[in-house]
Formats: C-alpha cells, structure tokens, sequence
C-alpha cells in the first residue's frame, strides 16, 4: 500500500543519489536506489505563488532504507524541486507497505 505524505526532510547526498534522509527525528540509510525519474509539478496547489516562481518537474528517487541493521528496510520517494545536492528542499513524498 502506498501512503502520501509529503513531509519536509533533510537529505545527505551522495555523488549522484541520496544516501541518509532524517525523518521526524529518525535517520534513514539508503540501502539501494530502485528507480529515478522526473515528474511534473503540481503547480495548482501553488496557492498565490507566480506560475513563473514555479518549477516545472521534479527530480524523484525511490530508495529502499532502514533505520539500522536490525530495522527491516521500506520503499521511499524522495523529490526535491531545486539542486539535488543540496540538503535543504526534499520532501519524503510517499512511502509504500
């Protein structure tokens, strides 16, 4: 099952992927990135933000990660909508069961 979520997150990125998200206070490793894509923006829930301020995609990785050794690992997307190598920017867009 796939959740929406759609949080702000911190990311540590490493030559050209994710490698650690922290997440409501829980730091998540990067064990393997399983796809990378872009996707359109949702530029209508914008709200007052000018159409020209708006990116047009946004870079996803779907990543598995756990929280340690003896955590079983999940599936996340992580987007960010400016430069992916900064930190500041990503969103945890949803998450999968």
């Amino acid at each position: 099952m796939v959740r929406l979520v759609e949080e702000s997150i911190e990311v540590r990125v490493g030559e050209t992927s994710p490698e650690q998200f922290l997440w409501r206070g829980r730091l998540y490793w990067v064990t393997e990135v399983v796809d990378h894509w872009q996707e359109r923006h949702a530029w209508w829930r914008e709200g007052g933000r000018p159409l020209a301020q708006v990116p047009l995609a946004r870079d996803v990785w779907r990543v598995e990660a756990s929280r340690g050794r003896s955590s079983a690992p999940g599936v996340y997307d992580l987007g960010v909508d400016g430069d992916p190598e900064g930190t500041s920017g990503w969103l945890l867009l949803r998450t999968q069961d």
